[in-house]
């Protein structure tokens, strides 16, 4: 086996802290990731490390270290953190650019994945000079890509391979410019989930105990971070919707983010805040999805939908927005897991993120944007209302769900990143 050189944490200057210690290890993997939130390109970096060291991989990680995935990645002795402050103009800095090519260069991996546009613009050339074979850019947001010269060389020389958590995303990479990578440099893995890890801790949270009879409440959930992009502001006006139809309901929020104090206050507004439980951020979702009846997604667009696997493999029939990949997801009819709703004519989600909805926007008397969003509204929470007194058909789009969700296991996600980088 070939010896490799991993860090032990030691300081040193730009951002990067390294210091020697041998292991020995038959292939080696970095994961850089520098964001500071968690979420589902944060989640999806941690499994893929752990799941890379399970199989006899060397993995390291490149965060942030006032970030949540460095906190995490502490609890796992198995994986080597490195430490990185970036910035999204971090590109420019000559010397950090050196210092990660030292430490390509260095530690030799056999393949560097990336994960946010600030980490491929410094990270992508770094390992280029440093000759790493395998250079991946993983793409989670549904968003299109900027056609610049600067993403026409990092797209065209400088990644291996582009990887997409689902055909969405990578639609979404290429349609200003369709020719920015070549189709065989690109491959689509959704996002995996652990199921024995996710079913262990069902158990402990007492998923299968007995809950609330049919005539309670419908416990409706929402989780995700308390964003623009999220949208909770329009699960709270559909709770307004349906106390005002007579329908007993709680609303659950997981999640943390900018926008925390602007939904509260909107609860205040449109008094619904004796209805609403705003959960803060969980780091175990077990509890949450033992509570719930239904999950509703209130995204305006998504990268994969992680919370929506969750949610099938709990059993819970899922309410979304058809953006982004959902209706990859999220299937109606007999046989179905959910319902999906078309956003407002003449809307789409990337105009949606431009002019930046907000709580204020929806709560105004007789605002365009409270009647463009009105009939969408209204159509849910009636779909709400049929479901809060049929907890049969509640239980037959969770099982459903549940058959879904198994074609995502983390395992068979794992054998075909793998399979690239061999």
């Amino acid at each position: 086996m070939s010896q490799r050189l991993v860090s032990t944490l030691t300081p040193n200057w730009g951002g990067v802290f390294y210091q020697q210690k041998v292991m020995r290890k038959n292939k080696h993997i970095v994961f850089c990731n520098s964001n500071i939130p968690w979420g589902g390109g944060e989640a999806w970096h941690l499994n893929a490390a752990r799941a890379f060291a399970a199989r006899g991989w060397q993995v390291s990680l490149l965060c942030h270290p006032d970030g949540e995935l460095y906190k995490r990645v502490l609890e796992f002795p198995e994986l080597t953190l490195l430490p990185l402050r970036l910035s999204r103009l971090s590109f420019l800095n000559p010397l950090l650019r050196m210092r990660l090519f030292r430490l390509f260069r260095q530690e030799r991996p056999d393949a560097v994945i990336m994960n946010l546009p600030a980490d491929l613009k410094i990270a992508g050339p770094a390992a280029k000079k440093a000759g790493v074979r395998h250079i991946v850019y993983r793409r989670g947001s549904a968003l299109p890509v900027r056609d610049s010269a600067m993403n026409r060389h990092l797209y065209g020389r400088v990644i291996t391979r582009l990887l997409t958590n689902s055909r969405a995303t990578k639609e979404q990479v290429l349609v200003n410019n369709p020719g920015l990578i070549e189709e065989n440099r690109i491959s689509v893995i959704p996002n995996g989930v652990d199921l024995a890890a996710f079913d262990a801790a069902l158990a402990r949270a007492g998923q299968h105990a007995a809950r609330k009879d049919a005539a309670g409440p419908l416990v409706i959930g929402n989780a995700g971070r308390l964003n623009r992009q999220k949208a909770q502001h329009l699960l709270l006006h559909i709770g307004k919707k349906l106390l005002d139809a007579g329908v007993d309901c709680r609303i659950l929020v997981a999640g943390e983010g900018e926008r925390g104090q602007e939904l509260r206050e909107l609860a205040r507004e449109l008094q619904v805040e004796k209805k609403v439980v705003f959960c803060g951020f969980m780091k175990d979702l077990s509890s949450f999805w033992r509570d719930i009846d239904v999950f509703v997604l209130t995204s305006l667009w998504e990268g994969f939908g992680n919370v929506i696997i969750e949610a099938g493999l709990a059993q819970k029939p899922v309410f979304a927005f058809a953006v982004s990949n959902l209706p990859e997801l999220v299937h109606e009819g007999p046989d179905g897991n959910g319902r999906l709703f078309a956003l407002p004519e003449g809307l789409e989600y990337a105009a949606l993120r431009s002019r930046g909805y907000s709580a204020e926007s929806m709560t105004g008397s007789g605002g365009d944007r409270v009647a463009v969003w009105d009939g969408v509204l209204s159509a849910m929470a009636e779909a709400l209302c049929d479901l809060a007194g049929a907890p049969e058909a509640r239980a037959a789009m969770g099982k459903n769900g549940r058959k879904m969700a198994l074609a995502y296991a983390q395992e068979r996600c794992m054998d075909a990143l793998e399979s690239l980088l061999l």
